[in-house]
């Protein structure tokens, strides 16, 4: 349903709405981008000898972009909503994801 005022502007409304697997994707993104970052300051800080512990909690965020990655993946398949979030969510997890591969297959050279 469109209201229009005058020729200026209109206004639409929707029932679309933001699915709740698009924001968990883009909070478990952020989660996951902020533990990588803290990560390799501390990996720098030790001058590439932190240990095990790091190398776990990398997997850690490896795991978490992916499923990032797949729940947002699942949100394009619904009706009636707004793609932004999935959307974000997909290419931040995603990124995050290559970047966690990248890292891994760099360190094992």
């Amino acid at each position: 349903m469109q209201v229009r005022f005058g020729n200026r502007r209109k206004i639409q409304f929707t029932d679309k709405t933001h699915p709740v697997m698009g924001i968990v994707s883009v909070i478990l993104g952020c989660a996951a981008l902020v533990l990588l970052v803290v990560l390799c300051v501390v990996s720098s800080m030790a001058k590439g000898t932190a240990g095990l512990g790091i190398g776990y909690l990398g997997i850690l965020v490896l795991g978490i972009a992916c499923a990032g990655f797949l729940l947002a993946a699942r949100c394009y398949r619904k009706e009636d909503i707004y793609m932004a979030t999935p959307a974000v969510g997909s290419v931040l997890n995603g990124l995050l994801v290559v970047a966690g591969l990248l890292l891994y297959v760099i360190g094992a050279v």
